[in-house]
């Protein structure tokens, strides 16, 4: 069996968004701005948090969390257009790097601007 050669060069982008067509829409925003090559949108059940800060205050929502395949390169740029499109004043935006085959990798980037 051939060994599979990995690359550590594709990241997941996370965005904690306040609906599934909030999710949708900003992941459009990204595929077709070819600043991520596909994008995941998952169903939030419950997500509790102190709000406003510093008050010890808690609130719970409901929610969709959009997983954004790119590279490290189209980062900063994603980061922006979903800023400028997401309902929240602090939006959670973060990342993952992953391991991934070399094929794929290539497919990733193949697609991106």
């Amino acid at each position: 069996m051939a060994e599979m050669k990995f690359m550590a060069r594709v990241l997941w982008v996370l965005v904690n968004c306040n609906s599934v067509t909030e999710a949708s829409r900003i992941g459009r925003l990204c595929l077709k701005a070819r600043l991520s090559s596909c994008f995941d949108v998952f169903k939030r059940e419950r997500s509790m948090y102190y709000w406003p800060p510093k008050s010890g205050r808690t609130e719970q929502a409901k929610g969709a969390l959009l997983v954004l395949e790119t590279m490290p390169t189209h980062v900063a740029k994603l980061r922006r257009l979903v800023k400028a499109n997401h309902s929240d004043t602090l939006p959670f935006i973060g990342s993952i790097k992953l391991e991934v085959e070399a094929s794929f990798t290539r497919w990733v980037k193949g697609e991106l601007k």
